[in-house]
């Protein structure tokens, strides 16, 4: 989806503890698809080059200090029209302020409501901060952050290219997402009655383990049927990249039913939702006997998918709001590349 903002010259600090295929790089790669010049500064590498944790912070929760003395040359040469810190609850040693002086600073937050507790001591600081989560959303409203707007997870334009099945990662029904015990007792269940992978971290052993990059792409695509668990580490119900992943290649997609899912999808005509093993049982074994019902729900949720829940599309609007809030100017380097 074309920006009506201008071109723009964008430094992107991230990092992608989960390689190619980390939410981090999707977003990057959702800039570069709209057309901006992107300076990328990958911030974890070498480690602890860039990165200063007094607090030690994880998981998204912050604050965890960029280095202005190692960046800040990087990026006054480069002269950004919008400075974004994507995730990893980034700030600057020398202020987000320092910085804001000289473009506009997004702060992009991917881990709420989780990490709402640490972020929202300083999310006020950032000229735009987004949240993913609806809940998170409210939250920070209640606190007075005028700042914050709500940018849902999304996919870009890599998880739309269909893959071959490869027969090392063939199965009914698959599960992409770290283990936990309410996680357990729901695959072991399954294990029982389907052919079911299932990839990631902090699983027994006679699962799959992680799969990053190309592997992601040929897990789901070798699979029928992909299961989206809703419930963050914190407990929270939320809606998760995964929903937005799944539903882009084309397989159809089980999660449980709950409010905030039906702004983005419709339950049992784009997704299909279930309120207990019992029922993602029935449905599941339902939709293998019932194979063009299953094609022509998992079609529209990629169609649904392809039409409003792309990074190009969430960025655009992101991008749109900074330029009309008027702090981003377009320098002299953007504009002239934007009249070609």
């Amino acid at each position: 989806m074309p920006s009506s903002a201008p071109t723009l010259r964008i430094t992107f600090f991230g990092r992608y503890a989960n390689g190619p295929t980390d939410i981090v790089r999707c977003i990057l790669l959702g800039l570069m698809e709209l057309g901006h010049t992107v300076q990328e500064i990958d911030v974890g590498k070498p480690p602890g080059r860039f990165l200063h944790n007094p607090h030690r912070r994880a998981g998204g929760n912050g604050p965890v200090f960029i280095r202005s003395s190692v960046v800040e040359p990087m990026v006054d040469s480069f002269r950004p029209d919008v400075i974004i810190l994507c995730a990893g609850g980034f700030a600057f040693d020398k202020g987000v302020e320092a910085f804001a002086r000289k473009a506009p600073v997004v702060g992009i937050t991917l881990s709420d409501p989780d990490v709402f507790p640490t972020v929202s001591r300083y999310a006020h600081k950032f000229t735009v901060h987004t949240t993913n989560s609806l809940t998170a959303f409210e939250r920070y409203k209640a606190l007075g952050h005028t700042n914050t707007y709500l940018m849902p997870f999304a996919v870009d334009s890599r998880f739309f290219v269909p893959r071959p099945v490869s027969p090392e990662f063939e199965a009914d029904v698959a599960v992409i997402g770290h283990g936990r015990p309410d996680r357990l007792k729901v695959v072991e269940r399954l294990r029982k009655r389907f052919k079911i992978r299932v990839y990631g971290q902090r699983w027994p052993k006679w699962a799959d383990g992680p799969v990053r990059g190309e592997d992601w792409f040929r897990a789901a695509y070798s699979t029928r049927f992909l299961i989206n668990f809703p419930r963050t580490v914190a407990g929270y119900t939320n809606v998760k990249v995964g929903v937005f992943e799944a539903t882009a290649t084309g397989r159809l997609l089980f999660t449980e039913y709950f409010d905030e899912m039906r702004r983005y999808f419709e339950y049992d005509k784009e997704i299909v939702g279930y309120r207990d093993v019992n029922e993602l049982e029935e449905k599941i074994r339902y939709y293998l006997d019932h194979p063009g019902e299953a094609e022509r729900i998992a079609r529209a949720g990629q169609l649904r998918c392809a039409t409003e829940h792309t990074w190009a599309r969430r960025l655009s609007g992101l991008l749109d709001t900074v330029v009309g809030l008027g702090s981003a100017r377009p320098s002299a380097v953007s504009q002239t590349k934007a009249q070609r």
